[in-house]
């Protein structure tokens, strides 16, 4: 018997699909069993998978995890394991570059099974009671405060981790896909970017500057408070019938008409540990995760969000969750890819909580993103 131990991230999203999938993988494979354990959120996002290699066999993992997978050879390279077939058909497969930003100097080291991007949320019944219009640009979403009524709120996911993904996509939105280059933000850019942070947050819940996506979506749909996100990471769990007592409806988050980037890419690839000590069998059960036709059926029936672009389109997976993958494809195809680098990952999470700190305390923009390019820099040592 084979016992194979794999890590998820503590929500139905991403456990759920991975044991049904391994129930079903062992009834097709009795010599291969597969326990999983689950990691939070903000572990998922931050911890090096440096923990990790030594105690489990499958990873699931943030494709900016790339480079510092590569320098330090901790995943196996898929792509000696794949058919050119195969290859090919995962990146036609492809939910936006999800495919392609699993890939560093060449090598494979995970394959999407769950594909996001930052979108926006909403409560369609409420904004049906008010007659409200959700807005496309950022000078609508300026404009939409003023039109939500009293008692109800915006609320935007701005903890550090949540915060720095909305920098980025305010960023790319504003300086196009190159405004970081040679270890460094573009001043303007970024100086710009974090006035536009500070301008909304005066408009939003409160409590918007602590919260995550899942923390904000629980919220909306149990209680009748917030009314609209327009920047977080899709769940289409919230718009599933029965998830929990509200319905929540997604769309592309507010952009800029200049440009055809929308939002920051997310998302979850599989991987497979360096330390395995069973890899054939671990590939084996990685590309039967990512697997369209599993991917578009019992992938998404047990709460899965799907990387496969088959999927994404199916009239049965927009039926099951009212549309939400038909109205934020658009997000993921315009995605913005995070730089993989090896060190980014450090400077991610240090640079998360500078510039939150920095929003709280009203830094001055100049100074904050100064600080944030001296912190960048200091990741050099990283870099091959």
């Amino acid at each position: 018997m084979t016992e194979l131990r794999g890590i998820a991230w503590d929500h139905p999203r991403g456990y759920a699909p991975l044991i049904a999938l391994s129930e079903m993988f062992a009834e097709v494979h009795a010599d291969v069993k597969i326990k999983w354990d689950v990691r939070s959120l903000k572990e998922f996002g931050d911890m090096p998978i440096e923990d990790l290699i030594e105690r489990y066999d499958l990873i699931t993992i943030d494709h900016p995890y790339m480079g510092q997978a590569h320098a330090n050879q901790l995943l196996v390279n898929l792509k000696m394991h794949l058919s050119s077939d195969e290859l090919k058909l995962h990146a036609k497969d492809s939910v936006g570059p999800g495919f392609k930003s699993y890939f560093f100097k060449d090598r494979l080291y995970a394959l999407p099974i769950d594909a996001a991007a930052l979108v926006a949320a909403y409560r369609p019944d409420l904004f049906v009671e008010r007659q409200l219009t959700l807005p496309k640009t950022w000078d609508e979403l300026r404009g939409f405060y003023n039109q939500v009524p009293k008692g109800l709120y915006v609320a935007w996911a701005l903890c550090p981790t949540d915060l720095w993904c909305s920098f980025l996509t305010l960023c790319a939105q504003r300086g196009g896909r190159d405004f970081i280059r040679d270890f460094k933000v573009d001043e303007k850019t970024g100086i710009t970017a974090i006035e536009e942070l500070k301008h909304h947050l005066e408009y939003l819940h409160p409590d918007s500057i602590n919260w995550n996506p899942i923390q904000i979506l629980d919220r909306m749909s149990r209680e009748d408070e917030i009314i609209y996100s327009p920047f977080l990471f899709g769940y289409s769990n919230y718009a599933r019938e029965g998830y929990a007592p509200n319905l929540l409806r997604f769309s592309n988050s507010p952009g800029n008409p200049r440009n055809d980037i929308s939002t920051i890419l997310g998302g979850v690839g599989l991987a497979v540990s360096e330390n395995c000590r069973a890899v054939k069998e671990a590939v084996k059960f990685v590309r039967y995760v990512a697997d369209p036709e599993n991917q578009g059926g019992a992938y998404i029936r047990h709460a899965g969000q799907p990387g496969s672009l088959r999927a994404w389109k199916s009239d049965q997976s927009n039926r099951l969750c009212n549309n939400f993958f038909r109205d934020t494809l658009e997000a993921l195809e315009k995605a913005y890819v995070r730089p993989q680098h090896p060190g980014w990952n450090s400077f991610q999470e240090q640079g998360a909580g500078l510039l939150h700190k920095g929003l709280i305390i009203n830094e001055p923009s100049d100074t904050v993103i100064r600080r944030l390019n001296e912190l960048y820099r200091s990741t050099l040592q990283y870099h091959e």
